[in-house]
This record gives C-alpha cells, structure tokens and sequence, in this order.
C-alpha cells in the first residue's frame, strides 16, 4: 500500500504540470510564442519524465511477479564497463572519469549489468561538484567478479545507508526534481543483482563520497 501511494504521489506532480500547460496553452498560447515555447518544453520534460518513472515501476511490478528474465550470455566485464565508461565521458563533461578495468568474466544479462552501472554512475553524478572525480573498476576473486562506482560527492550518513534501496527513498529529498530522479534506480539495481544472485555493498560518509560495490558470483546460475 506505501508504494502504490508513492507511486501515485509521484505521478501526480507531472501530470498536474502538464495539465497545467495544456490549459495555459488553450487560454493564451495561441497568441503568445513565448507561452508557446514555454509550455512545450515543460510538457516534454514532464512527459519524458513521467514515461521514465512508468518503465521503472513496470520492470520493478514484473520483478515482484517473477515476471522478469534473464538473457543469459558470457560477458567481459571490464569491457563492457570500458564501453559505460567512455560513454560516461561522452555524455558528462563536467566530471572526470577514471576506469580500472581487471580482466574479468561472468555469465549474465548484457543490458541488465549495464543499466546497473549507468544507475549508480548517474546518482554518482549527480551528487558530486562539478570537476570532481567518478572511478569505475572491476576485478576478480576466487568467489566471482565485481565492479565498483566511487564519487566524491555529498556522500550519506548512516542511517540514510540503511534505506537507499527502498523504491522512492531519497537521501536528498529537496534535490529530487531538480535532478530528476524517480527514487528507483537504486531499487532496480538491487533487484538485478538479486537476479544474478550477487549482493550490493555500500561504503559512504557524509562529506566522504560513496561506492557501491556488485559482485557477481561465478556459479550463480542453477
């Protein structure tokens, strides 16, 4: 009942904007451009936004079903977390980015892992000055494979540590719709690694920055 009354709360807010616009729109937009382009941007935006938060709660509902499957394949890690990393680049030219990539290979879902790592690359992102570093890495033992995201942002106290996994949870709440963040991105990511049978470990202090560590066990698949 707390997420269905999350979720409604969360989509009230776009849709009160857009509907808000549309009525701007139909009152004073045909007459002026500036409302014009004004509304359209913000009904995009909203839109976009609305549509993310709608894919996350069905990949999250499909999951709670057991409705969700794996596309099994050999994958090189440190590639494709060298893929993610240049792409990281490309697209955020306000931080620096470093990737310490030991060679290593699993078994599992291509684009699973891989939205795993822009999840916390994003959230690194956004909670970190602009100039600062993001560290990207993967590795190898005896029990498995892992990769790791490290910032130097605002990093989280304790008890904000205990519950960043919830679906809707936020450190930052104030920060929310500025970032545009939906509150599940970090839920998705637990429920993927939970798919591979792996954990998630976060090491963070306030002031400190954070890092979450994945790792994947070599004979998860049954």
């Amino acid at each position: 009942s707390r997420f269905v009354s999350d979720a409604s709360h969360e989509l009230r807010t776009p849709i009160a904007v857009i509907r808000g616009y549309a009525d701007m729109l139909d009152r004073w937009g045909k007459e002026d451009e500036s409302i014009l382009d004004e509304s359209i941007e913000a009904i995009k935006n909203e839109s976009e936004h609305m549509q993310k938060l709608v894919e996350q709660l069905l990949f999250l509902a499909r999951g709670d079903s057991g409705r969700n499957s794996l596309q099994i394949e050999n994958i090189q890690l440190d590639e494709l977390m060298g893929e993610v990393f240049e792409e990281s680049k490309m697209i955020d030219t306000e931080h620096e980015y470093e990737f310490i990539g030991e060679q290593a290979q699993m078994s599992g879902d291509v684009s699973m892992i891989k939205q795993c790592a822009r999840i916390l690359i994003d959230n690194a992102a956004k909670y970190t000055q602009k100039g600062d570093a993001i560290t990207i890495r993967t590795g190898k033992k005896p029990e498995g494979v892992f990769f790791s995201v490290q910032d130097n942002g605002i990093g989280m106290h304790e008890a904000d540590v205990e519950h960043i996994f919830e679906r809707f949870y936020r450190v930052d709440k104030a920060r929310s719709r500025e970032t545009g963040g939906t509150g599940l991105g970090l839920a998705i990511t637990r429920n993927v690694v939970l798919m591979h049978k792996g954990s998630i470990r976060v090491h963070s202090k306030e002031g400190e920055g954070a890092t979450f560590i994945i790792r994947i066990p070599l004979n998860y698949i049954s």
